[in-house]
């Protein structure tokens, strides 16, 4: 039998998974945790909530400094948390807070060595950087492979992921990533580099992969139909195709089905907490994964706990004992309920608030609105935060603001940023690298991208802006 076949990397997923959760490996035992525990009532949920909850406050008071003297202020106790709405007794958690007490937020007893680092995807605009410990890592991806299986994705099977890649700036590739991309028969496409000249590679590659799923972000996905619907392209060998990142308007996810031919999914996490909530093909609205997190939709004061109706989304992760995250908000404007059947997990059963329109190119072409973050991201760009304006087709101004005030993007920072702009956007693109002074919408909402083209210059509705005081 081929190495690369299905059935051997079906199997050797499987039973490595197995094998590692009777080692003790964090992602084999999540693995083997999430089949046990997807079937529970919600009492059942509640109840492993709680205990959870009440260990991570009791390792917080003892090594965490930031929230032993926020618990010791307010006169608070591990003990008195003993069900999840109990989270009331505590603030909200936000970006400002932990680039301020970044340090006050990891935990004593878990040094760097024993630390994943990451830096949010900056979709709002505001990155920030978040250690990570081997099992919260375990559950977040044990979750993912779960979701993703709930969404028609069979270990093994082939994977067309749709992102962004590095922009042609060197990564370095690990042993373990060259075998994750085995295991997961992982095939990438950079989201970027689709246009009208090369889509059909894309095509061709989509259909070398039957039975697989393909995986992106749902505007470069949305771009891709578009271009397959325009040549008069129809239909694909996949099973399903899922997207993540972006809000997922009805239209969009009907325009993608109806040229590929497959159902499409969406799941819902952030660059700081993965795994949240992923779409299920028998069930309604984002199933949460509340084995590994609580997820609260944020009322008008922080003293109520509210798991249902619509708010701000704040999570709480119940196994980063390296640096927890309480009650954090992220930005996302959620609805949150309870299915009166099938599994007994909550529910995101409405999606707002985070829209990333799409930038466009010299020649009309549009990129996915995702290539902003990510350019931020692969650039090492050091702002805190950023945003993208396009005054017209070829002309944009690149906002920011660094963690001192008074320092500017370094020449090498500029050259490398505007490089990569016009790449992708456009040879002739003029590039103004401004130090803040930031647009928001009329309701005060910050974006990454905001299109400010005249619309006497294109055939669509310009939003309004506004704008925001300099930070």
């Amino acid at each position: 039998m081929n190495a690369n076949s299905w059935p051997v990397r079906r199997a050797a997923m499987s039973h490595g998974l197995l094998l590692s959760g009777a080692f003790g490996h964090p992602v084999g035992k999540a693995v083997r945790f999430l089949r046990q525990s997807e079937n529970w009532t919600r009492e059942q949920l509640a109840l492993h909530q709680a205990q959870a909850l009440r260990a991570l406050l009791e390792h917080c008071y003892q090594f965490v400094p930031y929230y032993r003297e926020l618990m010791q202020h307010r006169k608070l106790r591990p003990e008195d948390f003993r069900r999840p709405r109990d989270l009331a007794a505590l603030p909200y958690l936000t970006r400002e807070i932990i680039r301020e007490q970044g340090d006050r937020l990891r935990a004593q007893n878990y040094p760097d060595a024993v630390c994943q680092f990451r830096r949010s995807g900056g979709t709002t605009g505001e990155p920030i950087r978040v250690a990570l410990d081997k099992r919260a890592r375990g559950f977040e991806v044990a979750a993912y492979l779960r979701g993703f299986q709930w969404m028609g994705y069979r270990p093994g099977s082939p994977m067309v992921r749709l992102f962004g890649g590095s922009l042609g700036i060197p990564n370095r590739t690990t042993l373990r990533t060259k075998v994750r991309e085995w295991l997961f028969h992982s095939r990438f496409l950079p989201a970027f580099e689709l246009g009208p000249g090369n889509f059909h590679d894309y095509v061709d590659l989509i259909r070398r992969s039957p039975g697989g799923v393909l995986v992106g972000y749902a505007s470069a996905v949305l771009n891709l139909a578009e271009h397959m619907r325009s040549a008069g392209m129809q239909g694909s060998p996949l099973r399903s195709v899922i997207c993540t990142a972006e809000y997922m308007p009805k239209e969009w996810r009907e325009r993608i089905s109806g040229v590929l031919g497959v159902p499409v999914f969406c799941y819902y996490g952030c660059g700081e907490i993965t795994g949240v909530a992923h779409e299920h093909a028998t069930e309604s609205g984002y199933v949460v994964s509340q084995e590994h997190i609580i997820v609260e939709a944020a009322g008008k004061g922080e003293a109520e706990f509210q798991d249902e109706g619509y708010g701000k989304i704040a999570l709480t992760t119940l196994y980063n004992y390296a640096m927890p995250l309480i009650r954090y908000l992220n930005g996302d404007l959620v609805r949150l309920g309870y299915a009166s059947s099938g599994l007994a997990h909550l529910r995101i059963t409405e999606m707002g608030g985070r829209v990333v329109d799409q930038p466009i190119c010299t020649d009309g072409n549009q990129i996915s609105g995702m290539f902003v973050p990510h350019l931020v991201y692969q650039s090492g760009c050091p702002a805190w935060k950023y945003q993208l304006v396009q005054t017209s087709m070829d002309r944009v101004e690149f906002h920011y603001v660094l963690p001192s005030e008074q320092q500017e993007l370094s020449p090498t920072m500029q050259e490398t940023l505007q490089h990569q702009l016009r790449k992708h956007l456009g040879s002739g693109l003029h590039v103004e690298f401004v130090k803040g002074q930031f647009l928001v919408t009329p309701s005060g909402k910050h974006r990454i991208y905001v299109d400010g083209i005249p619309q006497s210059r294109k055939d669509r509705v310009a939003p309004t802006w506004r704008s925001e005081v300099v930070q």
